[in-house]
């Protein structure tokens, strides 16, 4: 009977103890989300009837009108900012408050993947943002946009091929990630290969792994964002060890290969050994007219380095930087393809609008079919339909910043909210672009909604995030997806597959934005 009656006790005091934080936010007298005991809202990451981004934006939709609410990730208080501005503010104005993000991985554990731009924090950020945003320029952009340009107009040759003239049946995901993992190959590690018809290729069976969104890596990632500290503590592993391997090979064959023999070439590589050298610096005086390569680009600003840090580039931080650049390049252009294809599918008059502007400006390239950069910045309508897919379907719909000292501002019922250094604080980016009082009749894709930029909330338009830790591949992205659309509409009609779900089912499983059972479209050849 005493064992019984110890361990009733232990497990009361066990419960008090998984509760006991669970108060925090109602001192505070910030509105929550109502956690369950020692989980918070972790359960309902493995219970979930919802994709993650969705069941982490909860407290939005519940209370509309507070500036943030409260989440507890197992017993940790972090804050969900509901108001656009308020997160801009952090972003740009109060971004020493949160210069980093929550994630923690560990260098030893995780190297490439901890030293890209997305997982790194502190010193070493600011070291590697300042030194590779030259890398995104927009003059940059356009040297890199020849090797793009071929690696697309190879592939649709290749499609045009198989098609021999006729309908086919293709699922998009699985095309785009293959047409990206070769333009990607070319331009982050200067290496061709062909992906469609060479289907088991090493760099597309290592990428497939690098950048895939399910399964195990899926629930790791979402781990290590939802409870960080015990991948730093443990030192657990969220990539695969043979893709870290594989490319810090690559990486490093391709660097010892072009110093030997003196190889030049536009691509991330170059780059990086620029950076490495010092000698990468932003074209500003060209920069100006190419700033833009769309209404969606994100804001460029400038991030300076600590006097007293100076951190050499090795081959691995090269590696990491370009297999980011890698992944970042395949899996949210891809998403970004994908969704756009399908609206143009089930939207056929928006589809033919699309064609009609790409028609009209073949017209006037010298070979009547291969685009300049310049082209495709200027191309009103492509801009628009681009732009509303990034907000119909945003790639990343949520975001996140740790507090990095304490931070105090006014919710909407004048109650005075201090943040605490060490906080998790996520940014819910897709409730933003689905919010009715942002975007009226939210659900409908309407590429008319940026006929006039000036209509839009552009503190609540953010697809590739805002301030000194927004997207920096924001001009690559877009300069790919252009790219692939417009060849793609060139010598395609796309139609939806007998295979393709409508209206479509998002995959809860994923933890990238997918849908559930692939995006499945017929693709008719244009007469000549």
């Amino acid at each position: 009977m005493f064992l019984w009656w110890a361990l009733a006790v232990a497990l009361f005091l066990f419960y008090k103890w998984s509760v006991a934080t669970y108060d925090y936010f109602e001192k505070r007298k910030v509105p929550y989300v109502k956690p369950f005991p020692l989980f918070g809202q972790v359960l309902s990451f493995f219970t979930r009837k919802e994709h993650t981004v969705d069941i982490a934006s909860e407290g939005y939709h519940m209370f509309p009108n507070s500036r943030v609410s409260g989440v507890f990730s197992l017993r940790t208080p972090g804050y969900l900012v509901h108001d656009p501005a308020l997160y801009k503010q952090m972003a740009i104005k109060d971004f020493d408050h949160f210069t980093d993000h929550i994630t923690q991985l560990s260098l030893e554990a995780d190297p490439l993947l901890a030293r890209s731009l997305f997982f790194i924090n502190g010193s070493r950020w600011r070291h590697h943002r300042s030194g590779l945003s030259p890398a995104f320029t927009g003059s940059k952009m356009r040297n890199m946009f020849g090797l793009l340009s071929k690696s697309v107009g190879d592939a649709m040759q290749r499609l045009l091929t198989m098609a021999q003239g006729k309908p086919m049946t293709q699922e998009l995901r699985d095309l785009y990630s293959r047409m990206g993992n070769d333009l990607m190959s070319s331009i982050s590690f200067g290496v061709e290969v062909d992906s469609l018809t060479d289907r088991n290729n090493e760099f597309f069976l290592k990428g497939k792994r690098l950048a895939k969104i399910d399964g195990i890596p899926a629930l790791k990632f979402m781990l290590s964002v939802v409870i960080p500290w015990i991948f730093e503590f443990f030192k657990i592993k969220v990539m695969y060890k043979d893709v870290d391997e594989f490319y810090l090979n690559a990486v490093s064959r391709n660097i010892q290969e072009r110093e030997q023999k003196n190889i030049t070439r536009p691509d991330f590589i170059h780059l990086l050994l620029q950076a490495r050298k010092n000698m990468l610096k932003s074209e500003k005086a060209e920069d100006d007219t190419l700033e833009n390569a769309g209404f969606s680009t994100a804001e460029s600003h400038a991030v300076e380095k600590k006097d007293d840090v100076n951190i050499e580039w090795e081959d691995i931080d090269i590696t990491g930087a370009a297999a980011s650049f890698f992944f970042g390049g395949i899996e949210t252009t891809t998403t970004l393809l994908c969704f756009t294809c399908y609206e143009l599918a089930v939207n056929p008059s928006i589809q033919e609008r699309l064609r009609a502007e790409i028609d009209e400006e073949r017209e006037n390239l010298p070979d009547g079919k291969t685009p300049t950069y310049e082209v495709l910045q200027k191309m009103k309508y492509m801009d628009m339909v681009v732009s509303e897919t990034l907000r119909r379907w945003t790639p990343l719909g949520l975001t996140n910043r740790k507090c990095t000292k304490d931070y105090t501002f006014t919710n909407t019922d004048g109650n005075e909210i201090t943040i605490k250094k060490g906080i998790a604080v996520s940014i819910p980016l897709k409730a933003y672009h689905l919010d009715e009082k942002y975007f009226p009749d939210p659900l409908r894709y309407d590429p008319e909604r940026f006929a006039d930029p000036a209509s839009i909330n552009q503190d609540a338009y953010v697809p590739f995030g805002t301030g000194l830790r927004n997207c920096i591949g924001s001009r690559l992205a877009l300069m790919q997806a252009k790219c692939i659309l417009f060849y793609m509409l060139t010598n395609f009609i796309i139609e939806p597959a007998e295979k393709l779900t409508i209206p479509l089912q998002i995959d809860e499983s994923s933890a990238g934005l997918n849908a559930k059972h692939g995006f499945w479209m017929n693709l008719t050849p244009r007469k000549a």
